[in-house]
């Protein structure tokens, strides 16, 4: 009896809130459809990866013969497996580990300024790149380090006596540029998030510590940083879901011919098999490759943050 009336008013207490906060849901009602249509329907599609697809098979190509596993097999005995494998990870890795620490320091300094005015500023300043886009980003690189009189870079070190150097045409240089363009772009996103979980810490704390002589390092230290580590650890979390699916639009347009074959990631291999060549099992098949190992990174990295300081997503 006790678990019926439990079950009951959870019942009603559901039926409360919905019908004292309504209104909020109709609003969030087009986020959730967007969601359901972009995120969760086209999952259906990966069934295409099991099939010898041919659209002109029935039901847009769904009634083509079942093929197994052959579109995986194809693509793990592709000669450009592991590579494309191997430089996803290390563009990821560095990618995150250049940009990711970079945000919390920017928004420790921004936290410390005593100046409100210069603070937003600053601010504002490190968060206008978020909204520009990569094929502006890539356009100003190329421009900057142009091998002609419009390259800003080649002038300056003719200038100096050194001699011009076509770097968006050499391979080597690929990362680092990513490296910039990512962390000069997206620090002011990381920023905020920081400064808005800062702003929720009790100045209490800071308070009594420097009643008992903390210095301002060791109240970063000992109560800045620790209450900064639930949100870290969920961005660490989102970090390494993305990793084999993230920066195709950076990627993609930083590229040039020349560089392409020494330069693809997987999203770049999917796109030009199943959208240009129009190989779509076995871009399905790719794509649902990268979906499994972004998941188990996602629950591996939960369980492990969970473990270490009990800041896990589920």
């Amino acid at each position: 009896m006790a678990q019926l009336g439990s079950k009951a008013a959870l019942k009603e207490s559901l039926r409360g809130r919905l019908r004292r906060g309504w209104p909020l849901y109709f609003f969030l009602l087009p986020g959730i459809i967007a969601c359901i249509t972009f995120q969760y329907l086209p999952m259906f599609s990966n069934y295409i990866a099991f099939l010898d697809y041919n659209f002109n098979n029935g039901w847009f190509g769904l009634a083509s013969p079942f093929a197994g596993f052959k579109n995986f097999e194809t693509f793990i005995t592709n000669p450009s497996f592991w590579p494309l494998v191997s430089r996803t990870v290390i563009y990821s890795l560095c990618l995150l580990l250049f940009s990711f620490p970079v945000s919390l320091v920017f928004a420790l300094c921004l936290n410390e300024l005593r100046s409100e005015g210069y603070k937003r500023i600053v601010q504002t300043l490190s968060y206008v790149p978020h909204f520009v886009s990569w094929v502006t980003v890539a356009g100003l690189f190329y421009m900057f380090l142009s091998t002609d009189r419009s390259g800003l870079i080649n002038n300056l070190l003719e200038l100096f006596g050194f001699q011009r150097h076509p770097y968006m045409q050499n391979a080597n240089n690929f990362l680092p540029f990513l490296i910039v363009s990512e962390v000069w772009k997206e620090l002011g996103w990381g920023t905020i998030i920081y400064l808005a979980s800062l702003t929720g810490i009790d100045p209490q704390l800071y308070e009594a510590a420097m009643v008992d002589g903390a210095t301002r390092w060791q109240r970063c230290l000992h109560i800045t940083l620790p209450s900064l580590m639930p949100t870290t650890s969920v961005l660490l979390i989102f970090a390494l879901g993305r990793m084999f699916s993230n920066n195709f639009d950076q990627i993609f347009n930083m590229q040039n011919p020349l560089i392409r074959a020494k330069t693809d990631t997987l999203n770049i291999h999917i796109y030009y098999r199943g959208v240009v060549n129009q190989q779509y099992a076995y871009s399905a098949a790719v794509g649902l490759f990268t979906g499994v190992v972004s998941l188990i990174l996602v629950v591996l990295t939960n369980a492990l943050t969970t473990k270490i300081s009990e800041t896990g997503v589920f």
